[in-house]
């Protein structure tokens, strides 16, 4: 959890997830939030609501051993950054990223393990990006494009990780994200119709930096957007501050204050780890400590 003090791994993956973040511009983070709902405004909560059914409701719950484990927590920690780096150099939308996300962590719940976390982590991240753009996007790269870093995988051992995936989450990938919320807490907390390019952009950085937070599926999707709009607009709320901005909206139903509260102050963690954790000051040094501890693929076998 935020809290939990990091082992020197967690630390230098950690330093790399934030350096994916770090250059991460405005216009990179930035999205059109109105193009994710085009329908009519009166309809607009019928909308949020068949969007709640299709949230995710369960992460790690199901293996705590996982959660416990550093060397895997280091392992999934250097996944996510590959699978952020992955979408930003195919273009690929946040909602893959986060979608692939809800795949390797759901999948990881269900299963069982081989302990050499790095080489099987690394072949479920890369099955979890390929079937999350076949999921969204127009053009999906081939398996051995993926793979631009280190030791590429044989696509057929991919391909057996996918139909494992797809197994083990019973077909069901067609999943909410926080992204798919933005829209309607943006505009709604900053009562703006077109609030400004940072407040959206700061919103998707907020999110994106709890995706390297073991815990992160433990809060819902809708929860995640609502309080990540509010801890960019106002990173000091209190309980009952927080509830006032929340009733002022009339927020949908599907929602709990609790939850919300809960997820901002993890949120407000992480502003806070964010800025005192050391970051090399020799931009070169730096990016040859992330050029060396990059996530690199082994060999593969069976998975």
């Amino acid at each position: 959890m935020a809290d939990e003090s990091l082992s020197p791994g967690d630390l230098f993956c950690y330093e790399d997830f934030l350096g994916e973040l770090a250059v991460a511009d405005e216009d990179d983070t930035y999205i059109d939030i109105t193009r994710t709902y085009v329908g009519d405004p009166d309809t607009e909560d019928e909308y949020l609501t068949l969007l709640a059914n299709r949230e995710p409701h369960q992460g790690f719950n199901a293996n705590e051993t996982l959660v416990l484990d550093a060397s895997f927590r280091t392992a999934r920690l250097e996944a996510i950054t590959w699978i952020l780096r992955t979408r930003k150099n195919f273009g690929f939308h946040f909602h893959t990223a986060y979608l692939s996300m809800i795949y390797f962590d759901r999948f990881l719940s269900s299963r069982s393990i081989d302990r050499n976390y790095t080489r099987v982590v690394s072949l479920i991240s890369v099955g979890c990006i390929s079937l999350a753009a076949k999921m969204e996007e127009v053009r999906v790269p081939s398996l051995p494009q993926l793979q631009t870093e280190g030791v590429t995988f044989e696509s057929t051992n991919v391909e057996r990780v996918e139909l494992g995936i797809l197994s083990t989450l019973q077909w069901r990938m067609n999943y909410a994200t926080p992204f798919a919320f933005l829209r309607y807490f943006i505009i709604k907390f900053s009562r703006q119709d077109s609030p400004p390019r940072e407040t959206v952009s700061r919103t998707v950085q907020s999110i994106l930096a709890l995706m390297r937070e073991i815990h992160s599926m433990s809060h819902r999707p809708s929860v995640i957007a609502a309080a990540a709009t509010l801890v960019v607009l106002n990173n000091s709320l209190t309980r009952t501050t927080l509830e006032t901005q929340m009733n002022s909206i009339a927020y949908p139903g599907f929602l709990n204050i609790e939850e919300v509260f809960q997820c901002y102050n993890l949120l407000q963690q992480l502003d806070v780890e964010n800025l005192h954790t050391p970051r090399n000051v020799n931009s070169a040094s730096r990016s040859n400590d992330i050029k060396r501890r990059r996530l690199q693929f082994d060999n593969d076998g069976p998975a």
